[in-house]
């Protein structure tokens, strides 16, 4: 069994054309036999207007749970309001951690210094949740080190979402294990990515015992979807590239995936 540790289920809704329950009715009997049905969802809300549809989806199926943060795309919009909304959803019963939040230098190049700003203000918020927290780090590497270095994030867990950046980010990021941090990392469909060799020498370095299998749906499907919107039965092609790059059989890669859910999230 597996979970998909990171989704956007309203996302993907909007993107596919399809609700979640028309999703759920059809992978079964999908022409692909190889797409399965997760045992669980983490669905992530990290747009503050995306918060009460969250809380609806987590209440209405039992097997969906949340994460509510503020995305760093947010950075110009953002409000102490929204902060503070964030802080109450983070006590909902089914919500499992706070975030995405972090830092994006790809698309907002122009805003670093407001973006330094707020991930440590929203990592500080996250930290006195009690919740674990799920970072968003792209093409921010020595800043993120410099955030988190400085940090009192000893003890806390931590999932670095959608992983994408070299394998010497990587390995500096799991040495935070040092601080007595608990350190996950989670790889995508770009995984299967013909450019993306990157990500895959990264995952040889990440121990089975700190990996997640995530989608970041309706984003980045895995080869042979590619291009198409991305949904949670699209782990197992996830997971096989993982076992191949760790020369693992895939059900031992699933084992430690699922027990790594369980010893971050809880579920």
């Amino acid at each position: 069994m597996f979970i998909d540790t990171h989704c956007h289920i309203d996302s993907y809704e909007r993107h596919a054309g399809e609700s979640f329950d028309a999703l759920l009715a059809r992978i079964p009997s999908d022409t692909d036999d190889k797409v399965q049905l997760p045992e669980a969802f983490i669905h992530v809300a990290c747009d503050p207007a995306d918060f009460d549809y969250a809380r609806e989806l987590s209440e209405k199926y039992p097997n969906v749970y949340t994460a509510y943060g503020i995305h760093p795309e947010y950075v110009e919009t953002e409000t102490a309001e929204d902060e503070l909304r964030m802080m109450e959803f983070l006590k909902h019963p089914k919500c499992v951690a706070c975030g995405e939040f972090g830092l994006d230098y790809h698309y907002g190049a122009e805003t670093k210094a407001k973006q330094v700003e707020l991930f440590e203000r929203h990592l500080q918020l996250g930290i006195e949740s009690g919740k674990p927290l799920v970072l968003h780090l792209r093409e921010a590497d020595d800043d993120a080190l410099a955030v988190l270095r400085n940090a009192d994030i000893q003890g806390k867990k931590i999932h670095v979402h959608c992983f994408t950046g070299s394998p010497e980010f990587c390995k500096q990021m799991l040495d935070l294990g040092s601080k007595g941090v608990e350190i996950y990392v989670g790889f995508t469909g770009i995984i299967t990515f013909k450019n993306a060799q990157n990500v895959r020498d990264a995952a040889a370095i990440v121990p089975p015992s700190q990996m997640l299998l995530e989608t970041d749906s309706p984003y980045m499907a895995p080869i042979p979807y590619r291009g198409k919107p991305c949904h949670s039965g699209y782990i197992p092609y996830i997971a096989q590239a993982l076992a191949t790059i760790k020369n693992l059989p895939v059900e031992e890669l699933y084992r430690h995936c699922r027990e790594n859910t369980r010893h971050c999230y809880g579920i």
